[in-house]
């Protein structure tokens, strides 16, 4: 078989693309395969795609304070795990649009230096790529080819405008909705509808582990089980999981959400993972009701762009196959996901979250009843259902569950989640005993999302993100291995 082929798709103004480019490469090079630079107008991938924060806006301007908060932090840890020089500009979005057209002007082996020097002008450097002399002058610093005699025509050839404006139609045309996105042609799959693709586009850095599964993948018939090591191919700050004392480390969940499901579905690898030190405290709480209080949509799905939110669910299809692959890799120690998305959504879960508070052990029948069974859990009769087949006494817990002091403490968890600067779900809080051994220390923060539960175990093994800064990251080849660098 002949090396797959990459493409990616960037554009010079996303700090998030310039991340990918500095890891694409290596990337490329573990799975054998023939990368392609493919430049694209991001601002014309917003307008095309409805995107709310629009062409001229920065992604995390429609963000609430919280959100951009949690994020900000995330943002750092992603800095810090690879080593990246990061100066943002005081005027951001810069125009990138003569970038771009220089970038396909020049020879296509000149493509990916001058893409360097155009990421380290922009996010490290402060200059101004808007400006044709400095884009001249960055273009003659890097080496490239015809440096010398480059002119203002250039941005006005017919060619390589031509080549922007197909590479940005493509991108549109394969599901792009922002950048950086990668392109696997030869991919055969199938999407979360059932239906067959030849080809398929994944957007974003924090998904390039996907990327590479793909890849490693397509000599095994897409199987992400049969690519050795998969675990590995999400990058962790450290791999050393033996704990030297304890461990608490906080779940904050709703029943609604089918992201926080999948992050409850990991808890039990990750007690493995840990053992006896690490306790995982459950906290539940009203999804829609913090919402309310630090001003996010109450059906984030709905304010996205189409594209993006149809993107939304093939991502979570492609988590559970992950994870799935994980397990399977793993002796199938805890059960398989059936995931079924719910026909009446989005749940309503008050009665469902204060079940869980009487009885915590009850938490995995009501979570695969709301998101495997397609159970109508909103109904008090569905629930005590629920909980008869479980082996509880289902009408005992409903009726306990609407105990004024139990809604008195779903609104407490609900007022501490706030308190605690949680953004969605599932969010996770690390704490370690502290030296002295007064109480508990907080360590990293908020975590938001099931996809960062590499960070989770970073922060549970003793990795600490305001002074470390370790890269783990696999080696080329489908192995376990990792190359740490400081």
């Amino acid at each position: 078989m002949a090396n797959p082929v990459l493409e990616f798709n960037y554009d010079i103004s996303c700090p998030f693309a310039y991340i990918a480019s500095t890891r694409v490469e290596a990337l490329a090079q573990r799975t054998r395969a023939t990368l392609k630079w493919r430049p694209v107008l991001l601002g014309a991938i917003y307008r095309a795609t409805s995107a709310p924060q629009g062409a001229a806006g920065s992604a995390s301007d429609v963000f609430n304070p919280t959100k951009k908060a949690v994020t900000t932090r995330s943002m750092q840890r992603t800095l810090k795990k690879y080593q990246i020089a990061y100066n943002p500009p005081p005027q951001h979005p810069r125009k990138t649009v003569n970038a771009l057209r220089l970038l396909y002007f020049v020879d296509e082996a000149d493509r990916a230096k001058l893409t360097r020097g155009l990421f380290s002008a922009y996010w490290v450097e402060g200059r101004d790529v808007n400006d044709d002399e400095e884009l001249f002058k960055i273009a003659r610093e890097y080496g490239v080819r015809g440096a010398e005699g480059l002119s203002a025509a250039v941005f006005s050839d017919a060619e390589a405008r031509k080549k922007l404006q197909d590479a940005t139609e493509e991108a549109i045309g394969r599901g792009a909705f922002g950048v950086p996105g990668f392109w696997i042609p030869e991919e055969q799959w199938t999407d979360f509808s059932g239906e067959k693709k030849t080809g398929r586009f994944y957007w974003g850095q924090d998904h390039m582990h996907f990327v590479e599964a793909s890849l490693l993948a397509l000599k095994k018939q897409g199987d992400w089980s049969k690519v050795l090591g998969l675990k590995a191919l999400l990058p962790r700050f450290t791999r050393q999981n033996t704990l030297s004392g304890k461990v608490r480390m906080e779940f904050w969940y709703d029943f609604s959400s089918p992201w926080a499901f999948l992050g409850w579905t990991q808890l039990d690898r990750l007690k493995r993972t840990f053992g006896n030190n690490l306790e995982v405290v459950m906290k539940p709480f009203l999804l829609g009701a913090l919402f309310r209080e630090i001003g996010a949509p109450m059906m984030p799905m709905l304010a996205v762009s189409p594209t993006k939110a149809l993107w939304s669910r093939q991502d979570h299809n492609d988590w559970v196959r992950f994870w799935n692959a994980i397990n399977v890799q793993e002796g199938s120690q805890d059960e398989n996901i059936a995931f079924h998305w719910a026909d009446i959504f989005p749940i309503r879960t008050p009665a469902v979250l204060r079940v869980a508070i009487v009885d915590h052990t009850t938490v995995p029948a009501l979570y695969r009843s709301c998101w495997e069974q397609n159970k109508n859990m909103a109904d008090d009769a569905t629930l005590a259902e629920v909980l008869d087949k479980a082996g509880y006494n289902g009408q005992d817990l409903v009726k306990k569950a609407s105990a004024p002091d139990i809604k008195a403490r779903l609104r407490e968890l609900t007022a501490e989640a706030k308190d605690a600067g949680i953004c969605g779900v599932p969010s996770y809080r690390v704490f370690k005993q502290s030296s002295s051994n007064r109480g508990w220390e907080s360590v990293g923060g908020i975590v938001w999302g099931q996809d960062e539960t590499n960070v989770v175990e970073d922060l549970i093994a003793g990795w600490d993100d305001e002074h470390h800064g370790l890269i783990a990251e696999p080696v080329k080849g489908e192995s376990t291995s990792v190359v740490a660098k400081l």
